[in-house]
Parts: C-alpha cells; sequence; structure tokens
C-alpha cells in the first residue's frame, strides 16, 4: 500500500473510528463517575453526621472558613481525604484507560497502513503524551488535582453560604448532592461531572493525537495536515485550521484544539496533497439525530483537498447564518470576512464583536452595527 492509498484508508477509517472511540471515551467515563460518585457519596455522609454535630459557636466559626476546634477540623479532614481521594485514584483509573488507549490507537493505524505494528509501549505513549500541552496549555498530569481542588473550594463555599444564610444541614447536602426530584442535575456534584466528563473526551483526544503523530514519524512521514470534521458542530477554530500543512517534528499547536476536539492530523507530504474523498453533514446535527427524510443533500462526500472553508462557502445562507450567528453572518456575507478571520490566529479564541468592531469600525458603521 502506497501513501496515498494509506491516507485514504485512514481518512475513511477515522471517521468511522472516531465514532467508536467516542463509545470507548463513554464507557472510560462511565468507569471514572462511578468512583467520582462513590468517594462524594462517602464524603456526604461523613459531613452530614459532622455538621449535625456542631453547636452554634462551631457554626459561627465555620462560615469564617476556620477549623479551630476538634469537630471542625473532622470536617477539615473529611474535605481534604476527599480531595485527595478524587485526585489519586482517578488519575490512575484515567491512566490505565490511556496506556491501554495509546496501544490501541497505535496498532490502528499501523493495521491501516498494512504494516507489521512494533512492539508498542502503551506506557512510553502515555509518558510522552504527558509532558505536551494541549487545549490551550492543559497537562495531562493536572487534569484531576486541579478538578479535587475546585470542587472541593465549590463544597466548602456551599457549606458555609448555607451555614450562613441558616439552610438546614440537609438542605445543605441537597446542593451539593442535587435532589431526587431533578434526578440530581440541580446539584454542585452533577457540575463537575459534566467537566470530568469534557476533560476525559480531551484527554483521550490527546492521547490518539500523540500516537499518531509518533506513528507518522516511524512511517515515513515528515508533515501532517489538519483533519477537522465537516459538519455544523465543528468550532471555528477547527474549521479556520482544517487543511493546514506542517513539518511533523517542528513545534506547532496540534489537536486537541479545544474540549471535545474532533480534529486529527493525516501524515502527508509537504503539498499536502491527500487522495480521495472526505465525508460532510450540512447540519449541526449527528447523523443519527437526522431523520432519513431530511438527509437528502444534508449528507455526502466531497474530495479529500476540500478545506472546511471552501466547504462552508458552498452551504446555504441557513447553514451558514446559524454556524456563524447573525452579526458574523453578515460580515461574511457583505463585509467579504473568511471564516478564519473571526478568530485569534494564536490562541484560537473567537472574537468577540466588540474586538471586531475596534478591528473594523467602518464596517461595522456601513452595516448599521
Amino acid at each position: 500500500m502506497n501513501n496515498l492509498e494509506v491516507q485514504q484508508a485512514i481518512i475513511d477509517a477515522l471517521n468511522q473510528h472516531n465514532s467508536y472511540l467516542q463509545r470507548l471515551s463513554s464507557s472510560s467515563i462511565h468507569e471514572i463517575l462511578n468512583h467520582f460518585d462513590d468517594l462524594s457519596l462517602e464524603m456526604l455522609k461523613q459531613l452530614r453526621d459532622l455538621l449535625d454535630d456542631l453547636n452554634e459557636a462551631e457554626k459561627t466559626t465555620l462560615t469564617s472558613g476556620k477549623y479551630t476546634t476538634a469537630s471542625l477540623k473532622e470536617i477539615q479532614g473529611v474535605m481534604t481525604n476527599w480531595q485527595q481521594s478524587i485526585s489519586i485514584i482517578l488519575s490512575e483509573i484515567l491512566d490505565i484507560s490511556m496506556i491501554a488507549l495509546a496501544s490501541y490507537e497505535s496498532a490502528y493505524i499501523y493495521k491501516l497502513a498494512n504494516k507489521r505494528a512494533p512492539v508498542i509501549s502503551g506506557k512510553t505513549l502515555l509518558n510522552k503524551a504527558k509532558k505536551t500541552p494541549y487545549a490551550g496549555g492543559q497537562l495531562l498530569d493536572y487534569i484531576f488535582p486541579n478538578v479535587a481542588e475546585s470542587v472541593r473550594k465549590k463544597a466548602e463555599y456551599v457549606i458555609r453560604d448555607g451555614v450562613s444564610n441558616g439552610q438546614t444541614n440537609q438542605e445543605i447536602i441537597q446542593r451539593i448532592k442535587g435532589t431526587k426530584a431533578r434526578n440530581y442535575a440541580d446539584g454542585l456534584l452533577n457540575q463537575t461531572r459534566n467537566v470530568i466528563d469534557a476533560e476525559v473526551r480531551t484527554a483521550r483526544a490527546h492521547i490518539s493525537n500523540n500516537t499518531y503523530v509518533e506513528t507518522w514519524r516511524t512511517l515515513g512521514f515528515e508533515f501532517t495536515k489538519d483533519i477537522a470534521t465537516l459538519d455544523g458542530r465543528t468550532t471555528t477554530i477547527c474549521a479556520s485550521r482544517d487543511g493546514r500543512v506542517q513539518k511533523l517534528d517542528a513545534n506547532h499547536q496540534r489537536p486537541p484544539y479545544h474540549y471535545r476536539c474532533r480534529t486529527v492530523q493525516v501524515g502527508c507530504d509537504k503539498d499536502g496533497k491527500l487522495d480521495g474523498t472526505r465525508p460532510f453533514v450540512a447540519d449541526n446535527r449527528p447523523v443519527k439525530g437526522i431523520p432519513k427524510d431530511q438527509r437528502d443533500g444534508k449528507i455526502g462526500q466531497v474530495d479529500a483537498n476540500t478545506t472546511y472553508k471552501e466547504w462552508f462557502g458552498r452551504q446555504d445562507d441557513s447553514f451558514q447564518k446559524e454556524w456563524l450567528g447573525t452579526t458574523r453572518f453578515k460580515f461574511y456575507k457583505e463585509g467579504k470576512y473568511s471564516i478564519d478571520k473571526f478568530v485569534d490566529p494564536f490562541s484560537g479564541r473567537n472574537f468577540t464583536l466588540k474586538e471586531l468592531k475596534e478591528k473594523d469600525f467602518k464596517s461595522f458603521k456601513n452595516f448599521g452595527l
């Protein structure tokens, strides 16, 4: 299999493979969240008992953030142990799943390339990925320490606020845990569960992309090309970087560029030309969410070298307006702004409308904005 055939096989397979990885990530996240729930429920059980034993003077001291009595120090100890357990135990679980994923991903690319995979150390791949920042500067080793510290602080805020405002201990616990009537979606813990979901999915994308890069290098590629997903759920940063060719060993930003990023880098030659086609979905819904009688023209294939910018320019006004928003759409159509003009090229952050106005006051005035 030559390089062009390898590229097409990889483009085709990765589109299907990403769907599989999402399901695999969901399984890993489910395991981590189960442990998070167990640790948190045990903490809340201990906390409730300790709060019940506090006298009024101790409650007043607690609202000031001080832990001076034996009972208050117990509360502090319970919160600290909870934080440490989240940080250590969940990090260990994530590492185990990441080692397995790194080994699997490397073997997967070799299989697509019809090459015999060398002995692959998932741990070595993970350790290398841990040294590389992603999604704006995140590092793998800081995920759960940061999550644990944040949720502990927020729980302490809830406790202090609840005691200060005369809430019952049960009401304080419910603010942290959530209420059964709302399936616990209204509690602090559920907010953290959503953070964990985003962090783990992005971390796994980071491992996959790092593994791909190492594999391209071994397969003899010297350049990589960013391949975003051609659909309405792709972010402006990934859309603006789609098709970008970069020297494989040079220092440059690599996906994941943001949380839940789906962009990958494919090995290529210096000209970045790829053989074959790539799929598109001209909708902001996943394929399974689009009724079959509405799929005509929304789902198809384009040349593999078609960039998101080029593909987007061929879509109808309703799709473009929904993706860009009303004001940016006006700039895109009337001001002849390309989609990359709405993004800070270094940080990948969308420029605010205020920043765009400062950059192009004349256009804003002409458009009556």
